[in-house]
């Protein structure tokens, strides 16, 4: 293949995706593509001799009526033939559009197209491995590729062939190292497609003049990296020659010109400027400004602060989520660099866990693996080095969870570096957190502040701190704080680094490092410290066992027993095990000192080992992280005073047969505002917090309790939103004459659940997502969706079911229309861009469990105060994520939708009024059977169209 080639890029519609049901093309369409330009056009309608599927016509455009006029595929075949022939076919998925059309042709008589394939999904993935979406709709967005209309062939084959130039001219300006490796590394790519890089490596090497490396790269030890961008410090001079824009008027003068400067934002930006620019004449406070979506609050916070910072003070924003780390990095700090008259930098700074260890990736990039997702991944990485400056392998959207080749090259921390490591100066760790020394910015997420506050505490002066979606940052204190471990899999993960170092097989840690006396030694008594340390494990936890949960009352649920422990009973646990667990203390620091020798030995010594030796090494190193994580947590049980016993929750589960090995030992800390007030906010100044949704309602002492804050010393703001929902969203509350006979977890309620879904769906078939409060009644819902045949005609993706929460969020913003079944992070975690939720229903109140181990606990205390916590925790705690859940559906002013709640509780409950009065927003309401709703929201979508 080269620029003379022609390709022909092909785009079809058909009557379903299924080959073997019998399905047919509809449409075909062809753009003929040779020397860089597109030479020639073609599109026909072909009438399938069948009915198209309604979804089909609701997606295409393409009407029954329409294709009855159209010529059958038999009378186009020769036609199509002659025009595809001795050309190269390209297609977006051409593991569906090529076999489907060779079906075609192998059904009229003709034989199929002997021709090269290749694939513009692949060349995507491999080219532009940083983007989310390799959709072709998304893909033209971002090239600014005219693409009107989406799921038609004319559309999708224009745009697949402006696509295809844009590819191969990528792939003539990849640096010749990276493309050799890529074609060494072999990944595995549907038909001819790796075809293109053999192709372009021939030209290469027929070339005259070896290709000059752009100068944003380097060659370091053997990969093609960017150049890491100067550690740059902002002039503290030319911040104090300005003043801060106090008036709407001045600010708009800062903002680009399709930006417009808002009354709420400038309110917000004042109040933060104000609070904290002149602590000579008063103190900063603690700041709570709930600011709605919509209003800018990225920048309500940003400019002010930009004022505020200097080189040893810096603003540190903690944000929940991944996408509004990246939007304050790439685009409104940025935006504000444009008109400040002074500049700001800024840094994300995540675990170690997230950045790639260069060192790991060199020696795995030519180890075999059987695996043909790892062959991809390593050609992607090859490519994204040449562009990342940060490392972080967020930047590739893999789910790291199911990519066990990303284990392997996961960063551990910098304490593990060698300096005489070659990629040593080159670490992404080590620039990320020199970065942040120098930075007027640290972006991190809760989690990340919640375990690394010390490091904030050591800065010369106190930073500024902003907790955006404050919402979430309470909830992430308490699973950061929350330890879970079974002792069975630190065992069997003791075993795994004994097999690797004793294994019988020839690449066995013994015999690879046998040859150095040092390496011998250490392994040899590492050996013997976790034979130590899986004898004292055994022994704890029977002991544990006998005491705690032998012979006591179980709590039963669905799969398990659980017990929550005593404060008394657990003391006198810890007491009979002390001996033991000081003993395993004391292995455990060994181990670490041990594997600190192997791990500097090795990297000293690292020419004496192959590839393969180091495919060992770095398993090795691998299990003994997963089992050192798992001993950390276990101490972190276990091996504490009695003041930390009386500020942490403690219980067990084991299973239905009350068997030692299925003992899972569960904390959590009793009063998380504690810790927050004693550890995170004391190193910072007085903190801000913001977010959409703060408050369950204006008298209620929750937000305060939970943060840890006090009312009174706290400045408090609720801004006003400059939405307008009253044109944008109806809200229905669906009532019914037997409401108050169901629960909303029986059987009888979710059947009801799972028929107004299907109304609501069928008279509006759009993006619709339904929050429920468990995986198990969306397990159930869609049982009954699909016993009623409802699943086979729609798109529906449960929760549970069909993946994790990350996996079916793609595959929903994907498929148009879908249903989306969800709970738990759908409530608050999830933004679903432009017209790709239109729909929300509600199916349960997002109540909290009473019976969960750790609310019993919360529960108790409350009680013992002589508070309801019903009324203090459990109904605050659901009407925030109520509020939060409804966000979902209005994230722009060009937003509309509708919701539907369907728990009647909202009715029929005393409480129920509580909650709606403290939503806080003034979407009109209608009350009604669900006839009568689903009627009004047929006229409200028909009055937006």
């Amino acid at each position: 293949m080269n620029s003379k080639t022609t390709f022909a890029v092909v785009d079809i519609e058909t009557t379903g995706t299924d080959l073997s049901a019998d399905n047919r093309t509809i449409q075909f369409s062809c753009c003929l593509v040779s020397n860089n330009k597109i030479i020639k056009t073609f599109v026909t309608d072909i009438n399938p001799q069948r009915e198209v599927p309604n979804r089909i016509v609701q997606l295409t455009g393409i009407t029954n009526d329409r294709l009855k006029k159209a010529k059958t595929f038999d009378q186009v075949a020769a036609q199509l033939y002659s025009l595809l022939n001795n050309t190269v076919f390209v297609a977006h998925n051409v593991n569906f559009d090529f076999p489907f059309l060779n079906s075609e042709f192998q059904r009229v008589g003709y034989p199929e197209l002997q021709i090269e394939a290749i694939d513009t999904v692949t060349l995507s993935q491999i080219l532009l491995p940083t983007l989310s979406s390799y959709r072709l709709q998304d893909l033209s967005s971002y090239f600014n590729i005219e693409h009107d209309h989406p799921h038609t062939a004319d559309s999708d084959a224009l745009a697949t062939a402006k696509l295809l130039l844009i590819l191969l001219r990528q792939i003539q300006t990849l640096p010749k190292m990276t493309l050799e490796q890529i074609i060494r590394v072999n990944p595995s790519l549907p038909q001819d497609t790796m075809q293109v890089f053999l192709d372009a490596d021939e030209t290469n090497k027929k070339s005259i003049h070896a290709p000059k490396l752009p100068d944003q790269l380097r060659i370091s030890s053997g990969l093609v990296l960017r150049k890491q961008d100067p550690i740059t410090i902002s002039e503290e001079s030319d911040k104090q020659r300005f003043f801060y824009p106090k008036t709407k008027k001045a600010k708009q003068k800062l903002l680009p010109d399709n930006l417009e400067s808002r009354l709420e934002q400038n309110k917000m930006m004042n109040l933060i400027y104000n609070n904290y620019a002149d602590q000579s004449h008063h103190q900063a406070k603690t700041l709570l400004i709930e600011a709605p979506t919509g209003i800018g609050k990225s920048l309500g916070y940003c400019l002010p602060l930009s004022y505020l910072v200097s080189a040893n003070k810096p603003a540190v924003i903690s944000t929940s989520t991944t996408y509004l780390q990246f939007q304050l990095q790439n685009q409104t700090l940025p935006m504000l660099n444009e008109g400040l008259p002074f500049k700001v930098n800024s840094v994300i700074l995540k675990g170690a866990s997230h950045y790639i260890d260069l060192y790991k990736f060199r020696h795995l990039l030519d180890v075999p693996d059987n695996s043909t997702q790892t062959a991809f991944i390593k050609a992607q990485i090859l490519v994204w080095l040449t562009v990342t400056t940060t490392g972080d392998l967020d930047e590739l959207h893999l789910n790291v969870d199911q990519t066990p080749f990303v284990w392997k090259i996961q960063h551990t921390g910098v304490k593990w570096l060698d300096p005489q490591e070659p990629f040593y100066d080159d670490d992404f760790l080590r620039y990320n957190l020199k970065k942040a020394q120098r930075a007027d910015f640290v972006i991190v997420n809760h989690s990340y502040l919640i375990k690394n506050w010390q490091y904030f505490k050591n800065l010369p002066e106190k930073p500024y701190l902003v907790i955006d979606e404050t919402q979430q940052f309470a909830e992430t204190a308490v699973r950061n704080n929350q330890e879970r471990i079974n002792p069975l899999s630190l065992t069997t993960a003791i075993n795994k680094i004994l097999a690797d170092v004793n294994g019988s097989h020839e690449d066995n840690i013994k015999e690879i490092v046998e040859d150095d006396a040092i390496l011998s030694q250490a392994i040899s008594e590492l050996d013997q410290k976790l034979r130590q340390a899986k004898n004292l494990v055994s022994t704890v936890t029977t002991t544990f066992f006998s005491m705690v949960v032998k012979g006591k009352r179980l709590h039963r649920n669905a799969e398990f027993f659980e017990r929550l422990i005593p404060i008394n009973e657990m003391k006198a646990a810890m007491s009979a095990n002390q001996e033991t667990i000081s003993q395993l203390r004391a292995v455990h620091e060994r181990l670490d000192e041990l594997l600190a020798t192997l791990n500097a030995q090795i990297d000293h010594n690292a020419g004496v080992y192959t590839n393969h030796d180091f495919l060992s090494i770095y398993s090795f190193f691998e299990n003994y992280h997963t089992f050192n994580h798992q001993l950390r947590l276990l101490l972190a049980i276990i091996d504490v005073d009695e003041r930390s016993i009386e500020q942490h929750v403690t219980w067990v589960t084991v299973n239905n047969a009350k068997d030692v090995n299925s003992l899972t030992l569960n904390r959590g800390i009793l009063k998380t505002e504690d810790y927050l007030r004693d550890h995170v906010y004391g190193a910072f100044e007085p903190v801000t917090f913001t977010g959409a949704t703060i408050f369950s309602s204006r008298r209620s002492q929750f937000i305060y309790n939970l943060l840890g804050i006090s009312r009174e010393a706290a400045s408090i703001k609720r801004l006003k939103s400059d939405f307008n929902p009253k044109d944008q969203a109806r809200l229905y509350l669906v009532t019914d004459s037997d409401d108050r006979q169901f629960a909303t977890n029986s059987d009888n309620y979710l059947q009801k659940v799972a028929s107004n879904i299907e109304v609501i769906y069928k008279n509006e078939p759009r993006q619709t997502l339904v929050l429920f409060n468990s995986l198990n009644a969306i397990e159930r819902t869609y049982r009954l969706l699909q016993d009623s045949g409802f699943t086979a005609t729609h798109f529906v993706l449960a929760q549970g079911v069909h993946g994790t929460a990350a996996k079916i969020s793609k595959q929903f913003i994907h498929h148009e229309p879908a249903i989306l079944l969800g709970a738990n992070t759908f409530w608050q975690g999830v933004d679903f861009p432009r017209n790709l939720l239109e729909n929300l229903i509600v199916a349960q109140l997002p109540f909290d469990t009473p019976s969960d181990p750790y609310n019993h606990a919360l529960y108790s205390i409350e009680r013992s105060k002589g508070k309801n916590p019903f009324y203090s925790i459990t109904l605050p705690k659901a009407t925030l994520r109520l509020r939060q859940g409804m966000g979902r559906l209005l994230r722009t002013k060009d937003d509309f939708g509708t919701i539907f709640i369907l728990d009647p509780r909202l009715l029929s409950k005393r409480y129920g009024s509580t909650i709606l009065a403290n939503l806080r927003n003034d979407i009109p309401v209608v009350k009604g059977q669900i006839d009568e709703c689903v009627l009004d929201m047929v006229k409200f979508f028909e009055s937006r169209n």
